[in-house]
């Protein structure tokens, strides 16, 4: 009885060096490496506008004079399928106001809007934010005094 008992040690023992070893030369495959902080995808097309019809922007601004209200901005984004991301508005370095948005295809348009006072004049700044918080695109908009020239 030892000696089966023996055997069966030994043959156990000879199972658990040899599969031990493609364990470890399994551990040391060379895996594809993700940088930690970066997240693929990208903003394809992004713009101010003055609305936004049928998920696209009807014109393309870069300014708007202060007695115009209201605007949107337009992002599209590509390869971000279930990532959440934002559109910051800022002005004279505060955030003014943050809109998040689920992703949920490969391809995803998404736009905010944002009431302008007559007084907000000058550079407003709209940037998208991945979900770990990094400025992936930003944009810029100048609102005039309509009384400039």
């Amino acid at each position: 009885m030892d000696r089966i008992v023996t055997l069966g040690l030994t043959a156990t023992l000879i199972a658990a060096l040899f599969c031990g070893s493609h364990l470890a030369r399994a551990e040391t495959t060379s895996l594809p490496v993700v940088e930690q902080g970066v997240i693929g995808g990208s903003v394809s097309r992004a713009t101010f506008t003055s609305s936004v019809v049928n998920r696209e922007p009807i014109d393309k601004i870069s300014e708007l004079r202060n007695d115009q209200r209201y605007v949107y901005f337009f992002s599209e984004l590509k390869g971000m399928t279930g990532r959440t991301i934002s559109h910051r508005w800022e002005y004279g370095g505060k955030i003014m106001s943050e809109t998040k948005f689920d992703v949920g295809a490969p391809r995803w348009r998404a736009w905010s809007g944002t009431t302008l006072f007559p007084e907000q004049t000058g550079e407003w700044t709209v940037s998208v934010i991945n979900d770990l918080g990094e400025t992936i695109y930003s944009a810029k908009l100048q609102y005039l005094d309509k009384k400039s020239p």
